[in-house]
């Protein structure tokens, strides 16, 4: 292996490890729902908030049995709240209500700096699969 493939390889490692998450979404599909960047330049937090549940729940109808999404709210000092719900707090911010080290918070950022990593991870057969509110225009969206 010459030092460029080593370089490569090192480039793909994840920089934080996520236990029990498996899986991936299909980037295709992903992709393929999202719109054309000229139609949506100046868009809104509600609309972001609408694409995001829907691409989780194309995600999840492709998932195990026993696996379910997890969205985490990556802040700027990289801590991470796990999502619990989001929605649109006016035309340009979301809102977050969710779980950071294990205590539940609220967050809100304008939609311009809010970033989610999503990954999946194992359910445990006696427990139930969680799911995740998105709130825009009093609309609740489950996913």
């Amino acid at each position: 292996m010459s030092d460029d493939d080593a370089g490569r390889d090192t480039l793909r490692r994840p920089y934080l490890t996520m236990p029990g998450a498996t899986g991936m979404p299909d980037i295709h599909e992903i992709l393929a729902h999202m719109p054309a960047e000229a139609n949506h330049r100046f868009e809104s937090a509600g609309e972001f908030v609408k694409r995001l549940a829907m691409r989780v729940q194309k995600w999840r109808e492709r998932l195990a049995e026993d696996e379910q999404p997890v969205m985490l709210a990556v802040l700027p000092d990289g801590n991470s709240v796990e999502i619990w719900s989001i929605g649109e707090d006016g035309h340009s911010s979301v809102v977050v209500e969710g779980l950071m080290n294990n205590s539940p918070c609220l967050f809100i950022s304008h939609q311009a700096s809010f970033q989610v990593l999503c990954y999946t991870q194992k359910v445990e057969p006696e427990k139930k699969k969680r799911k995740i509110g998105f709130h825009v225009g009093g609309e609740e969206i489950s996913a």
